[in-house]
């Protein structure tokens, strides 16, 4: 079966003006769904982690884009539930496979002649593979492919229409609603922000994440809108996730270490021990770009 070189990356999204809100959920769904799909024989046929990397992309940029138009058009619990499970699935194998590929080489690198990490490192490299087999028999599962047709016959019947709490709204322009979904983004970024306790423990930080990727998201859908560049932060909001990205993969690192062969105990606990000296600097970093997010009391 042929397959792509590299991975497919989401190619810019434009909106075309005058775009009605439904049409507009239409076509940034069915984008999402195409770097979905243009990725998948890449997981199935390569092991290259950038195809799982860009199929899980292509999936929460999906998700968040339903979360994002729910007001006016909400996701059937089914479609919904499927839709986590393949997130489970494909978040399983990427934790892994960054742990194998990218954390402990980088580790090895640094601490070469500290502690040797090579048995450790297969260790992860097998766990990494084991997942990526039950990734790909998701693919091929008949709830998977069940699960796109349902999706695809769900947008072509537009099938939102008689559950549509504001379906009044629904041919209303899609930039006048941006606008508003944009706004009540930055709030609840602003929100996760305020909220934050001090100390902040790791599931504090990945709530923060989600909302940072999702405002982020929303910007890209919404890029070719004049009201997205003006509202400005996606150099700062790249900056942010990445941080959190950063800090999020040693932490689930650490946890991965617990499952791996038990005759890795000394390496393992000294990966997990310099994993936790890094986030701890990496929190420093994130709170330093925090307050250029922060905006006034939202609207009642």
């Amino acid at each position: 079966m042929p397959q792509a070189k590299s991975a497919n990356k989401a190619r810019p999204l434009v909106l075309p003006a005058g775009l009605e809100l439904e049409a507009g959920f239409a076509l940034i769904t069915r984008h999402c769904l195409r770097q979905i799909r243009a990725n998948e024989a890449g997981l199935k046929f390569s092991s290259d982690p950038e195809f799982v990397h860009q199929i899980r992309v292509g999936l929460r940029r999906l998700r968040s884009a339903l979360s994002l138009f729910k007001p006016w058009i909400p996701l059937p619990q089914a479609l919904a539930h499927d839709l986590r499970w393949l997130g489970q699935r494909l978040g399983a194998v990427r934790d892994a496979e960054v742990l194998a590929h990218t954390t402990l080489p980088a580790l090895a690198l640094a601490c070469a002649g500290v502690e040797d990490l090579g048995k450790l490192q297969d260790a992860a490299a097998g766990l990494a593979q084991k997942r990526r087999r039950k990734a790909v028999q998701a693919l091929d599962s008949d709830r998977y492919q069940h699960l796109l047709a349902n999706l695809q016959r769900w947008l072509k019947r537009r099938g939102w229409r008689a559950e549509s709490p504001r379906p009044e709204e629904l041919g209303m322009p899609l930039e006048a609603a941006a606008q508003t979904m944009l706004t009540l983004r930055s709030q609840k970024l602003s929100q996760q922000i305020q909220s934050l306790p001090d100390p902040a423990r790791a599931e504090d930080w990945h709530r923060l994440r989600i909302a940072v990727k999702k405002l982020r998201y929303a910007h890209g859908f919404f890029q070719s809108f004049a009201i997205a560049r003006a509202a400005g932060q996606p150099t700062q909001l790249s900056a942010l996730q990445d941080l959190l990205g950063q800090f999020n993969d040693a932490d689930v690192g650490r946890e991965l270490l617990l499952h791996l062969d038990p005759k890795q105990g000394r390496p393992a606990a000294f990966a997990s021990g310099v994993l936790w000296a890094q986030s701890q600097q990496r929190i420093h970093m994130v709170t330093a770009l925090l307050p250029a997010f922060v905006t006034g009391p939202p609207a009642p």
